[in-house]
């Protein structure tokens, strides 16, 4: 029964966050007609707050509903006031950007975020074409292409936008005994450098560009760490959960960087990010193979999320899905959008050629 109860559960978020997307894109296109003639830092405020309330509706299903526990240890007073930032964190799920979403949330910064994103995923129906909106960078791994993002960074810049820039500097996400982990370790190798066990060796080259562009629009650097619990059984390390997994609790250490404190040369930059992963790894290395008194975990704190920073987000988006039970007009609408919104979508961002 418990288990059919969870499944339940999770449909039922599930379809609750991607039925609000059509709802969420009719507003959203509401607000980007009326903000034609307005200064662009005007429309990304609004546009911030609305995607801010969205991730809000993400964290009521992952945090308030499912019982999730997220524990957080480092640099906390990061989260007493709001800052433009560069976000480094490992990669292993495809629920990381939740995790992004739990520690923006405690900055009061959850519409800042702006996420580096694999080029396949501008192929997702509405979001890829919001997601280029809202500011997100599209890369091509392979074939990058430094002038793509500095245009799209050029943006960013103006002194009234503020940002979170999220990179997985890995580049792929870590899945234990994947063969990409020995290319990874060779790689480290080869440039001398030391060899990670739990990460995969960090590619600096977007967040070098990101930082030499923004710096002066930065505030610092997050060097975020993330273990789910569930990932640690007797028989050694298990891969995380993805959108369909389940886990009881995360442990998120956060490290800030002032963004003075960054070196400005590349290759120094790239032997400085590997030392974070270096250390980042050794954290991992102490949880998953016990040999220190984790740290993570021993000293980490349940930074509780107020229910009354997720719910209206449920409420708003709940008001815009109930009418499509009873209005023919609202859901010939919804419908319209999901069809004529992502073939729309999909035109604007071949004629931008994105990434």
């Amino acid at each position: 029964m418990s288990s059919v109860l969870k499944y339940t559960r999770y449909i039922f978020a599930s379809g609750f966050m991607f039925g609000s997307a059509p709802t969420f894109f009719v507003v959203w296109t509401g607000w980007r007609g009326i903000s034609l003639l307005l200064p662009k830092w005007l429309f990304q405020k609004i546009d911030d707050d609305l995607f801010g309330a969205y991730q809000k509706l993400v964290l009521f299903f992952y945090e308030h509903i499912t019982g999730l526990k997220i524990y957080f240890s480092g640099d906390l007073e990061c989260f007493k006031k709001e800052e433009s930032i560069l976000y480094f964190s490992n990669h292993q799920s495809t629920v990381d950007w939740v995790i992004c979403n739990a520690v923006a949330i405690r900055q009061k910064s959850i519409g800042h975020l702006r996420y580096v994103m694999k080029y396949s995923l501008q192929a997702l129906p509405l979001y890829g074409f919001y997601f280029y909106e809202h500011g997100c960078i599209y890369v091509k791994r392979g074939s990058f292409k430094p002038r793509k993002m500095l245009q799209a960074l050029d943006y960013l810049k103006h002194p009234k936008i503020k940002s979170w820039i999220v990179v997985f500097p890995e580049g792929t996400r870590f899945v234990p005994n994947h063969p990409a982990i020995e290319k990874s370790k060779k790689a480290a190798e080869d440039a001398d450098l030391p060899v990670l066990r739990n990460l995969l060796t960090p590619r600096h080259k977007g967040s070098w560009l990101i930082f030499e562009s923004m710096q002066h629009s930065l505030d610092a650097v997050y060097n975020v760490t993330c273990i789910y619990g569930s990932t640690i059984q007797k028989n050694g390390r298990q891969k995380a959960p993805q959108l369909d997994g389940r886990c009881k609790e995360v442990h998120i250490n956060v490290k800030r960087v002032p963004i003075h404190d960054v070196p400005v040369n590349e290759d120094e930059f790239r032997k400085w990010l590997h030392m974070l992963y270096y250390e980042n790894d050794k954290l991992l290395d102490s949880f998953y193979n016990l040999t220190d008194p984790l740290p993570i975990t021993a000293g980490g704190k349940q930074l509780k999320l107020r229910i009354s920073e997720t719910l209206p987000s449920f409420v708003f988006f709940a008001s815009l899905l109930i009418p499509l039970g009873f209005s023919s007009w609202w859901r010939t609408l919804y419908l319209k959008t999901c069809a004529l919104g992502t073939l729309g979508g999909y035109v604007w961002l071949a004629i931008r050629s994105v990434a």
